[in-house]
């Protein structure tokens, strides 16, 4: 008599297995992994969503919102909008590609790929970025709320729920939209054409105008033309991401009928995002067979290493090759240009000139330097031994010294990053016309100094927290948390002198005494890494068997 079939796992069961496998991967559990620190970096990375919220809070209650027809509605409104924003974009901004596995990883498994992707949508509401991202909003929510009383408190309930799951669905579909393009045969062409067809649409734009900024700094807030806030409150209530906030000021005033109509619109949207999200994502599992990120040959029988002179020379060649063709790097390599596109077509520029004076420039191009720099050197020498596949066994099995590949891996990896906060930096002052040589310089010492804390910081995580890194884009096992704070605090520590010196030099501009100061403390990172790197090279000949199965498992 046969055995009877095992009953196969509900929706709940199958949702609470994958939070409990993502935070397994998350955590990168193994031997002599700490699950304390991982939480504690967990917990400590979700930090900031409390003081967002808590400052909303306080803001939503304040006397003079309070008591005002519109501002409630306005602000509202507003982080309707940003929030949705910022998790659609989020999958371009850090160039995420680590979040779609789910359906080639548990193919075997006795699930359907529609509630494999549902149950992936709703856990991805819990990750920590999602609690730092929806924050604002909780805590505008709730102080809305504690000051009026709202109609069926349970339909609000039911609006924030709503909203969430719309966020998580069509970022998903942003998520899906950035895999499908790095798939791609020709993902660098696409990306480069969308950039320039951006740039061309976005010149035929108006600017915004911020003049408004001056009066309000001149005579307060009540000198601001409140039907510019009226209209836009107004607006920002018309697009879906605006039901929620328009819904809780419609409980407000007692309309119940309203709310549920938007309530519905929620629903409709969200189950919309999804229906898109699972049509791209079965795209890409359909066409994903090979690796990804463009054609690898060239079509002739060439020998790219065929003029190196040394065998260093060689292992630099094939850097910068493996760079080159890796898809992330170039979805990373576009992101700068796009943010200053955004920044220019939105008027940001004339808000920083607002608030930093004549700093703004430096402030502004030394950002988008350090982030195109940061995005490049940290994605890359943070999992140094496995962002190319399966290289690291080649090396193993070549003649030739490990400590070699390192030091050939932080060049390559360093100069790329140098050479992306160059071109950002020219391209800030040739799209904007603003910027002097100082405010360049500036940027460019910050750059240097944030580099080498990077690049050391990275060489340690390489070795404690190896991660595999599918090349076909099928999978990409996540880097842990702790990890992940270990390189943010890197980085912070490497721009502590760029924002100490402009914040020294106030509205007033940097001048040369402050590159000078950044210029020291890139001198003296510089040594830091110089000194931390034999210790990285003996350590890696000591791991290089744990290194080799952590980044070679399947």
């Amino acid at each position: 008599m046969s055995a009877a079939r095992p009953k196969v796992p509900g929706f709940f069961q199958h949702l609470l297995l994958l939070w409990g496998l993502r935070l397994h991967l998350g955590l990168n559990q193994g031997p002599g992994k700490s699950r304390l620190l991982a939480v504690a970096a967990f917990l400590g990375s979700s930090a900031p969503g409390v003081l967002l919220g808590l400052s909303f809070f306080k803001l939503m209650r304040l006397p003079l919102i309070v008591h005002s027809n519109v501002w409630p509605y306005f602000i509202l409104n507003l982080l309707c909008f940003v929030t949705a924003a910022t998790w659609v974009t989020w999958p371009l901004l850090s160039a995420g590609v680590d979040d779609h596995s789910e359906l080639s990883r548990y193919a075997a498994f006795p699930i359907s790929p529609f509630r494999l992707l549902m149950g992936s949508t709703v856990a991805s509401l819990f990750e920590p970025r999602a609690l730092v991202f929806y924050a604002p909003l909780t805590g505008a929510a709730v102080g809305y709320a504690s000051r009026h009383r709202l109609a069926s408190p349970w339909l609000a309930a039911v609006l924030y729920v709503l909203f969430a799951l719309f966020c998580a669905a069509w970022s998903r579909v942003g998520l899906y939209t950035v895999i499908n393009v790095l798939r791609e045969k020709h993902s660098a062409r696409i990306m480069g054409g969308g950039m320039v067809a951006f740039l061309v649409a976005a010149s035929f734009i108006p600017p915004i105008d911020t003049s408004w900024l001056t009066s309000v700094g001149e005579a307060g807030v009540g000198a601001l033309d409140m039907s510019l806030i009226i209209n836009a409150a107004v607006a920002l209530s018309q697009v879906p991401p605006g039901f929620f906030g328009d819904g809780l000021g419609q409980l407000a005033h007692g309309r119940v009928g309203i709310a549920m109509l938007e309530a519905f619109g929620l629903l409709f949207f969200t189950a919309m995002g999804m229906g898109v999200a699972y049509a791209l994502l079965m795209r890409f599992h359909r066409q994903a067979g090979g690796r990804s990120g463009g054609d690898r040959g060239d079509g002739k029988d060439s020998d790219p290493f065929a003029t190196t002179k040394s065998r260093f020379d060689t292992l630099l060649r094939r850097e910068v090759l493996d760079l080159w063709r890796n898809p992330r790097a170039r979805l990373l390599a576009a992101v700068p240009f796009i943010l200053a596109i955004l920044l220019k077509l939105l008027s940001g520029r004339d808000l920083f000139v607002y608030l930093l004076g004549n700093s703004a420039d430096a402030w502004v191009m030394g950002g988008m330097s350090i982030y195109g720099a940061v995005v490049i050197a940290s994605t890359f020498s943070q999992n140094t031994f496995a962002y190319d596949g399966h290289g690291f066994a080649v090396f193993l099995a070549a003649p030739m010294s490990l400590a070699d590949v390192l030091r050939a891996k932080n060049r390559v990896q360093g100069v790329a990053a140098l050479g992306m906060a160059v071109l950002v930096g020219a391209f800030y002052r040739v799209y904007f016309g603003s910027g002097t040589l100082v405010d360049f310089l500036c940027a460019m010492a910050a750059v240097a100094a944030v580099l080498p804390m990077l690049l050391a910081a990275g060489n340690f995580l390489s070795l404690y927290f190896p991660v595999k890194f599918h090349a076909s884009l099928k999978r990409r096992d996540r880097i842990p948390l702790t990890a992940s704070m270990l390189g943010i605090l890197a980085a912070s520590v490497g721009c502590m002198p760029f924002g100490h010196a402009l914040r020294a030099a106030g509205k007033d501009g940097p001048g040369w005494q402050s590159v000078a100061f950044i210029a020291a403390f890139a001198v003296l990172n510089f040594g830091v890494y110089l000194a931390t790197r034999p210790l990285a090279m003996r350590l890696l000949e000591q791991r290089r068997e744990i290194v080799l199965r952590a980044v070679t498992r399947e």
